[in-house]
């Protein structure tokens, strides 16, 4: 446990642990279905989930230490990935794979929303 945690009252960690848990779920997502679209482990298979996870990455280390802003511009960064989830929800074979990723998407972004709100509440503080 970090400091920042130490810090956050019950209800900013809780939301903080969904994103957390969900983020890190979609960055195994991706890893799986880059598996199962290539079928198997080929060397395209690593290339394909770093090019999808790289703008995530970006943001781990704010993310772990409670950055307000990081969390904001997370938010805008998963409704691209959103809008990717949408396009594959719409491919007949892919479609299960798609809903996964909107609701994975869904999710973060919800509680990305309600950290910040909590967060700003709590602190006084601005975006």
């Amino acid at each position: 446990m970090t400091n920042s945690d130490r810090t956050l009252p019950k209800n900013i960690q809780r939301s903080r642990s969904v994103v957390l848990i969900a983020y890190y779920c979609l960055l195994l997502y991706f890893l799986v279905s880059g598996v199962l679209a290539i079928g198997g482990l080929a060397l395209a298979t690593p290339v394909i989930w770093l090019i999808q996870i790289i703008p995530l990455l970006l943001f781990l280390r704010g993310l772990h230490k409670s950055h307000l802003r990081t969390y904001g511009w997370v938010c805008f960064v998963i409704l691209l990935y959103f809008i990717h989830a949408v396009l594959v929800a719409f491919d007949p074979a892919r479609s299960w794979l798609g809903i996964i990723e909107i609701t994975l998407c869904s999710v973060i972004f919800a509680f990305l929303i309600v950290f910040i709100r909590q967060y700003r509440q709590h602190y006084k503080v601005n975006l």
